[in-house]
């Protein structure tokens, strides 16, 4: 029997980790969202008795404290693996370059303070919060979601300059995990950057400029695996992490690795 609990459970890649971590009944699965009326997630938490929906924003220190404060008492104070999902973007800055970001500290934190805010900020916090309960679990892992898009050589080999302000929030994450990883070491805490890989997790029709822009993301990933023909679903995302996650070590605590469990194949 395991307890976990995923920040950014609503939709996407952290509800896609509630589904497969519920269908085995033995696991207490905690989803963390902002709003838990959202029919996303309270649809998916009525078909398994072992989901528990918790309110939390991660961007909100009080929040995810008062959201850790829930999930001990559902726990009995215990967790096993917190699942730092939760992630944000400014849109409409994602095709900028470095050399198009404006002169304007307003516009400039506007652009960056969504990604900082949710992987940095978040990430402290939400790990903070959790880890009395992570401290008293039995598998003791922290799993930061990050993305092949902080990785500096996939960056040079796909020529990819564009979302700057997500690929630096995710990069920094990385860092974060990594000073994680060796202030906790000692207590038997393991703590992991882990890329979903390159993953689908629009519902509904893509509107053209989404086709199109994935339709150039691909040609500039080819570069460096010339056989990939798109973007993976959620369901084999998840399925591959939570191989990592299950393999996650001392020796390999600290690390950013790929939902395949290496260092290069981010797709």
């Amino acid at each position: 029997m395991s307890s976990y609990a995923i920040t950014g459970a609503s939709k996407g890649i952290g509800r896609e980790f509630v589904r497969q971590l519920a269908a085995d009944s033995t696991n207490t699965v905690l989803a963390i969202v902002r709003d838990p009326k959202s029919t996303d997630i309270s649809d998916l938490a009525s078909k398994y008795s072992n989901v528990h929906i918790i309110k939390g924003d991660v961007t909100d220190p009080k929040s995810i404290l008062e959201a850790a404060t829930a999930a001990a008492a559902i726990t009995d104070g215990k967790l096993d693996v917190l699942i730092h999902n939760s992630n944000a973007v400014h849109g409409a800055s994602m095709p900028f370059t470095p050399s198009q970001l404006p002169f304007d500290s307003q516009a400039i934190q506007e652009i960056f303070n969504p990604s900082l805010s949710t992987a940095i900020y978040g990430g402290l916090w939400a790990t903070n919060a959790f880890l009395p309960l992570i401290e008293k679990g039995v598998q003791k892992k922290i799993v930061h979601i990050s993305s092949g898009m902080a990785d500096v050589e996939l960056i040079k080999k796909t020529g990819i300059s564009d979302a700057v302000a997500y690929s630096i929030a995710k990069a920094g994450m990385n860092v974060v995990v990594a000073k994680y990883a060796t202030e906790l070491a000692p207590r038997g805490i393991k703590v992991l950057a882990l890329s979903p890989g390159w993953v689908d997790t629009s519902e509904g029709e893509k509107p053209a400029e989404a086709v199109y822009a994935i339709e150039v993301m691909l040609k500039k990933f080819q570069k460096v695996e010339p056989e990939l023909k798109g973007q993976i679903q959620p369901e084999e995302s998840v399925r591959k992490c939570l191989q990592v996650i299950g393999l996650l070590d001392a020796a390999s605590s600290g690390l950013f690795l790929t939902q395949n469990g290496d260092k290069s194949r981010w797709f």
